[in-house]
């Protein structure tokens, strides 16, 4: 085989391996419900555990004193210090792609 052929061959794999990931879209959380836009949803600071299907079911840690975001399934209440905190269970596609706040400069 010839080395163009096998390098249109590889790069036609390789963007047809990114399409999925591209273009999956989950439900996920944003714990803050009143700050929350349907663009902004899902989002998550805090990534908790993912399974290792692809794309990945995961769960997201943050909490919340406001509640969930109005599309969480399953919004979890908890005591924190004595305060009453929320935290979305769903387990959602991609739910740590992509985070509620920006990232803080190293």
């Amino acid at each position: 085989m010839k080395p163009q052929v096998l390098l249109v061959a590889v790069a036609a794999l390789a963007v047809l391996a990114a399409l999925p990931l591209a273009e999956s879209k989950g439900h996920g959380i944003g714990e803050h419900a009143e700050a929350a836009t349907a663009s902004a949803w899902p989002c998550c600071d805090t990534c908790g555990s993912c399974t290792r299907s692809i794309p990945p079911q995961c769960l997201c840690e943050d909490e919340a004193p406001g509640g969930c975001h109005p599309e969480c399934r399953n919004c979890v209440k908890s005591t924190d210090g004595g305060s009453d905190v929320f935290r979305c269970a769903d387990r959602i596609t991609n739910f740590c792609k992509r985070r509620c706040t920006p990232a803080a400069s190293a």
